[in-house]
């Protein structure tokens, strides 16, 4: 019989109980049939209830050494938004790791486990990395840092955080930074072991790495915040290479109100059993040259759908082979330039209760699978249809800046139709579920013209078109530069008052953009203050109005509207476009400016304060929180 490897799991912990026991109730889950475990806890906890969690953990299982941190009153703070650390806290944490080093040394383990006390490990975790036979390798984690932000993985590719690759005199357009960062995404969807630039938080260490030297003690001429920086930069140098293994997801608890989401996570792996099950799914893609992005989509939905219904508008890559290794149920459809006819072809070969649609370049997070499957053994077959948000697009640090909701799985009894040759949009209605689950797309093609051009010759045969189609045929305009062509058309849908109120708000919008882009301000203006005909003013429109104001350098009439800005009321479940920034930091930071340059230095800092509670990395932010504090204002 093959010798075991001896694995000592050590952590770090200062946990409030109701975090740090499903994260021992993980530990005590993990497989052990190639492996022999021991625990080394270091005791930093200031509640009492969690160091008593420690003590019967280790009367219950055995093998575990428990060494009590001495109090201080320094530690970080975390709350619902993020979390805080203290210079010295890190580095504390730094010598509480190097501890944990040379524990393992001194008791010949194989391997060392250091992990945070705030995940919950899939039970194959351990067992997994170990067969990778990698000296040093993480296991991945996804997380929202931010409220409102797409889950960022804990491991990257270089420098302190960066999530792309780039040579050295390489210089990268915004769009090219988006198009690396998103494949790096790609890449740690699909299981698999990875090599990456940095890690930490969930890292298995082999005895040779160990005995080598590897540790977190600070590099004093590093600049790079956070112990876990210092250990990679220090292994890389001594010749350690640094993976990642992507197979089992761990669940991270970042926030309390994420303690929500772990019975989830320890479902979402597990196939739902058809006496589980109160609703089946058929899922309905249509696709064209999609074999780079398609297996991570059907990846990330894996256990989701009872049958998948794949249909073929005319590839000429590999999308069919692809899409064979996860059904048989594969379909050719010629292309006549109608969305919508292609994706009724779809729903008409689906045979499950509910249909759920996705492009290819869709994707369900972990997290948001969990959530998913989740409803499959909650949702009331009485549902006709279940909305979703759609993350549409992101900043420079994956925030969500777009959003919309949209109705995404129907219940097929109620025959629903896509209508619209271009932008189709699901004809659905009836009894509704608001979920919380969200569709991130993950657009990794160049934007093209395709369908301004469709729209131009269904113009020119003399096709009829309807008061939506007059709308996105505008909006094909304005996004290729076309104003003149755009304008009429958006008038012309604006005068047709059967148009859906939240197509009539961003239609007037857009249609403020375009006079803008001509000059034509008086007319701009006016564009912004028809969306006040359709609804209560929204965030949005008022900080583009303050937006014309403070660049005449009119600070009092700015002021208002970026204040009106902050005091706009988000409509429940809204289905149209949200801009996050509106209703959130951008208001505040252009409060800040308007003050300071009436002399108000006092509401210039609440309100920066204010923007950077949403947006901690903003540089705009960080500029004139420098620049504030520089000016003695407290």
């Amino acid at each position: 019989m093959r010798k075991k490897k001896r694995v000592l799991i050590s952590s770090p912990i200062r946990q409030t109980p109701d975090i740090l026991k499903p994260f021992l109730t993980s530990l005590a889950e993990l497989e052990q049939e190639t492996v022999e475990v021991s625990y080394f806890f270091m005791d930093d906890n200031e509640d009492q209830a969690s160091t008593q969690l420690l003590l019967q953990f280790q009367t219950e299982r055995g093998r575990t050494e428990i060494q009590v941190e001495a109090a201080e009153l320094k530690h970080y703070q975390k709350d619902e938004y993020t979390h805080y650390w203290q210079e010295d806290t890190i580095w504390k944490v730094a010598r509480m790791k190097d501890a944990m080093i040379a524990h393992a040394l001194k008791r010949n383990f194989d391997y060392l486990f250091l992990l945070d006390s705030d995940l919950i490990l899939h039970p194959q975790t351990l067992e997994q990395l170990v067969l990778a036979k990698k000296d040093i390798i993480s296991n991945i984690f996804w997380t929202k840092w931010q409220p409102d932000t797409i889950e960022m993985p804990q491991v990257w590719v270089c420098d302190q955080y960066t999530l792309y690759h780039k040579d050295r005199k390489e210089t990268l357009t915004d769009e090219e930074v988006a198009a690396r960062t998103w494949q790096f995404f790609k890449q740690l969807r699909i299981p698999g072991v990875y090599e990456v630039g940095g890690l930490g938080a969930c890292t298995l260490i082999s005895r040779k790495a160990l005995k080598d030297g590897v540790r977190f003690a600070e590099i004093p001429n590093l600049s790079f915040w956070g112990e876990d920086r210092h250990f990679c930069i220090r292994a890389r140098a001594m010749g350690f290479s640094l993976f990642v293994d992507t197979h089992y997801p761990a669940y991270h608890i970042y926030r309390k109100s994420e303690l929500t989401g772990i019975e989830a996570f320890k479902q979402m792996n597990k196939p739902v059993a058809l006496t589980e099950r109160k609703i089946t799914i058929s899922l309905c893609m249509i696709v064209k040259n999609e074999e780079n992005a398609l297996p991570i989509c059907l990846h990330s939905v894996r256990g989701i759908a009872d049958e998948i219904i794949i249909v073929d508008t005319g590839s000429s890559d590999r999308t069919k082979e692809i899409a064979a290794k996860y059904t048989d149920q594969i379909y050719d459809f010629a292309w006549v330039e109608d969305f919508a006819a292609a994706r009724n072809f779809a729903f008409s070969k689906a045979t499950k209760q509910y249909m759920l649609w996705l492009d290819a370049d869709d994707v369900l997070t972990e997290k948001d699978r969990g959530l998913f499957l989740t409803l499959i053994g909650s949702l009331e077959t009485e549902v006709d249809r279940v909305t979703m948000a759609y993350h549409l697009s992101f900043d420079e640090n994956n925030q969500v800046t777009h959003s919309l909701r949209r109705n995404r799985l129907v219940r097929r009894a109620c025959q629903f139709q896509w209508i619209g040759a271009v932008h189709e949009y699901l004809n659905a209605s009836g009894s509704v579920y608001h979920s919380e689950i969200a569709i991130t797309h993950q657009k990794d093609k160049v934007h093209t013209d395709r369908n301004l051009q469709i729209y131009r010759k269904r113009r020119e045969r003399g096709d009829p078109f309807s008061t939506r189609d007059h709308y996105y045929f505008a909006n094909e305009c304005r996004e290729h530069g076309f104003y003149d062509e755009a304008i009429p058309l958006y008038e012309l849908f604006l005068e047709d008052p059967t148009g859906w109120q939240e197509d009539q708000i961003a239609a007037a919008l857009h249609l403020s953009e375009c006079y803008s882009h001509k000059g034509q301000r008086d007319e701009q203006l006016t564009a912004l203050f028809r969306t006040l005909e359709y609804d209560l003013p929204r965030a949005d429109t008022c900080c583009r109005i303050g937006a014309i104001f403070l660049a005449e350098l009119d600070y009092h009439q700015a002021i208002y509207w970026y204040e009106s800005a902050t005091q706009c009321s988000k409509p429940n479940e809204m289905m149209g476009v949200v801009n996050h920034s509106s209703w959130t930091w951008l208001p505040h930071v252009q409060l800040c400016l308007c003050y300071d340059r009436i002399g108000d230095l006092i509401k210039a800092k609440l309100h920066n304060d204010i923007a950077f509670s949403y947006h901690p990395t903003h540089p705009s932010i960080l500029h004139n929180k420098r620049y504030l504090e520089q000016t003695g204002v407290v």
